[in-house]
């Protein structure tokens, strides 16, 4: 399976509205849950986990930067 592939099929699960809880978090077991249910864990086979693992970071990381975006326009006007 291509990386592109992996990142398209991560997305999705990652935003979809049944894996976000009430506090706006991903539930990262559910999106997890997803890619084996979807088939694509076992087609990347022994690397799924390191890749789900740094796509997740990076999905944390990009998702806090949009929020610290909300907080200084909304907040500081900035």
């Amino acid at each position: 399976m291509s990386n592109a592939k992996f990142t398209k099929a991560f997305n999705e699960a990652a935003t979809n509205p049944e894996n976000i809880d009430e506090n706006n978090e991903v539930n990262w077991n559910y999106v997890d849950a997803d890619l084996h249910i979807d088939g694509i864990a076992d087609a990347v086979g022994e690397n799924f986990y390191s890749w789900f693992n740094d796509m997740a970071d990076e999905f944390e990381l990009n998702q806090a930067a949009d929020r610290l975006e909300v907080l200084k326009t909304d907040f500081l006007g900035q």
